[in-house]
């Protein structure tokens, strides 16, 4: 059981921040860098007042459809694929023919789900995960090997036993039917979480990877973006009934020409980082960009991200994110009882909060000691 403790002088509660994860089979678009930095704000912000552990594994996921299904498409239509080769771009052109080809059927790619869940990655998927992380070491990011890793999950059968007996799931599968987690309580469909075939799909996965963690922390901070609001309110609403404090966290997508869509569409071409970084870098400094592209993302496109993402608004953060790295230079303020005060009963720094904290005029703000947080001083490497 995991019980709410109050915020002492002597206490730091113990925060789980468990977002989706952005799969390793696409570039990094817009959308993914503004879900990616929120998270990265989250993580420094509230672990100046909170012990904050993250559960973000690729390979927790590995056996999804999603995952899975791309390496099998991979391995029947391009074999000794040289991955070293490959950009993210060319990986994202991949991911957009893998969904127009017809979805194969999960007896077919049962054998990749099984390698998968047996620890294997398929070159492709590595090379991308490479190439995110000197995105993530050029952004300044707290941890460039963000996603590596393999947690030890519950079993399936352990974890449907257990919301079973909790009443937060329906388990057909003694009648070779399919196994639902049941929040309809809460207003909420039934949601299937493993088919009649046997397969299942990401929030079995997740639940197996964070049912073994509840009892170590005092907050779970679910995270994920607008299309998963549903499935997150029922995680949330499985994981409260077993004990925890949880709370909700999303980030809208962000439209690129007008258009919001999700990457297998297509449409990001000229939009991930290697295609505008670099002159951008060259004329503001590497210092002023990261910051520049905080402030663009979480507080310039908001909570609701009605714009669409554009060089040459995000130059303008740049801009100003350099002004204020230089007026607040050698400054010294304690952001701790700030951050406290701005978080609340919520349980963690809000980013958006945090991100339009660092353009207040107001002289009460410790904008220095945010700028250090936000950037983990990281200055110009």
């Amino acid at each position: 059981m995991v019980a709410a403790v109050a915020r002492t002088a002597t206490h730091r509660e113990r925060v789980l921040l468990a977002p989706v994860t952005v799969s390793p089979t696409k570039p990094l678009t817009p959308t993914h860098l503004k879900y990616l930095l929120s998270l990265d704000m989250i993580r420094r912000a509230t672990g100046a007042f909170a012990d904050v552990d993250v559960a973000y594994h690729h390979a927790v996921y590995a056996g999804s459809r999603q995952v899975a299904g791309f390496w099998d498409y991979l391995e029947r239509h391009h074999p000794g694929l040289d991955a070293d080769a490959l950009s993210e771009e060319d990986i994202g052109h991949l991911y957009v023919a893998h969904h127009r080809d017809a979805s194969a059927p999960f007896a077919s790619i049962r054998p990749m789900v099984r390698r998968a869940e047996n620890g294997w990655t398929h070159p492709v998927t590595a090379r991308l995960l490479d190439l995110w992380e000197q995105h993530y070491r050029r952004l300044g990011m707290a941890d460039p090997h963000l996603g590596r890793g393999r947690p030890e999950l519950a079993s399936t059968d352990e974890v449907i036993d257990l919301m079973s007996r909790h009443a937060v799931c329906l388990d057909g599968r003694p009648l070779s039917a399919p196994v639902h987690l049941d929040a309809t309580c809460r207003g909420l469909p039934l949601r299937a979480v493993l088919n009649e075939e046997g397969q299942a799909n990401y929030l079995l996965y997740l639940l197996r990877e964070l049912i073994p963690l509840l009892p170590r922390y005092d907050l779970v901070v679910l995270a994920h973006d607008v299309e998963l609001r549903h499935d997150y309110r029922t995680v949330a609403h499985v994981l409260e009934t077993l004990g925890s404090r949880v709370v909700r966290f999303e980030v809208p997508r962000v439209p690129l020409e007008g258009v919001t869509r999700s990457a297998r569409a297509g449409g990001w071409e000229g939009y991930t980082l290697d295609a505008y970084q670099g002159p951008l870098v060259e004329e503001h400094g590497l210092a002023a960009f990261r910051l520049g592209l905080r402030l663009y993302l979480v507080a310039g496109l908001g909570r609701t991200a009605a714009q669409s993402f554009a060089l040459r608004p995000l130059e303008r953060w740049i801009r100003r994110a350099a002004r204020l790295l230089r007026d607040h230079a050698g400054a010294a303020a304690e952001p701790v009882p700030y951050l406290t005060g701005i978080t609340g009963r919520l349980g963690y720094a809000d980013p958006y909060r945090v991100a339009t904290a660092l353009l207040s005029k107001n002289g009460d703000v410790p904008v220095a000691g945010l700028i250090q947080v936000v950037t983990g001083g990281s200055g110009a490497r």
